[in-house]
């Protein structure tokens, strides 16, 4: 009579182990990465385009965010555009098509400043050479 309930709680035993094994085991999730997003203001896009050794793909993202949040020029920010065109013409990494977009980009939504913007582009061109 006894020898069955022992034998009886060790299966039960046994199975309870197994059943809290597999629920630990089977229960982690997979660590994720978290991403953290950065708040880019206007002084950490400048930062990435007047970096030189800032890659293409860097430059083309930091470009189109300020063209999507930093499009519209005033008096105040001007010459801080400016300085972004020169500095975008002469990169290492820029092309023709990162170059253009800033500009026409500009141009389009500040048509206030459409000389300055034509002017920086030409210094920018001509300081590249």
């Amino acid at each position: 009579m006894q020898t069955p309930l022992v034998l009886t709680l060790l299966g039960l035993l046994f199975l309870l182990i197994t059943l809290v094994f597999l629920y630990v085991w089977l229960g982690r999730s997979p660590k994720t990465e978290r991403t953290v997003h950065t708040i880019e203001t206007f002084e950490t896009l400048s930062a990435v385009i007047l970096n030189r050794s800032a890659s293409r793909a860097e430059l083309h993202r930091a470009v189109g965010i300020l063209l999507e949040r930093f499009a519209t020029i005033n008096a105040h920010t001007l010459p801080a555009y400016e300085r972004l065109m020169e500095s975008l013409c002469v990169h290492p990494g820029a092309d023709s098509k990162i170059v253009l977009r800033f500009e026409k980009t500009l141009r389009r939504v500040n048509p206030k400043y459409d000389h300055q913007i034509e002017h920086a582009l030409r210094l920018g061109l001509q300081a590249r050479g």
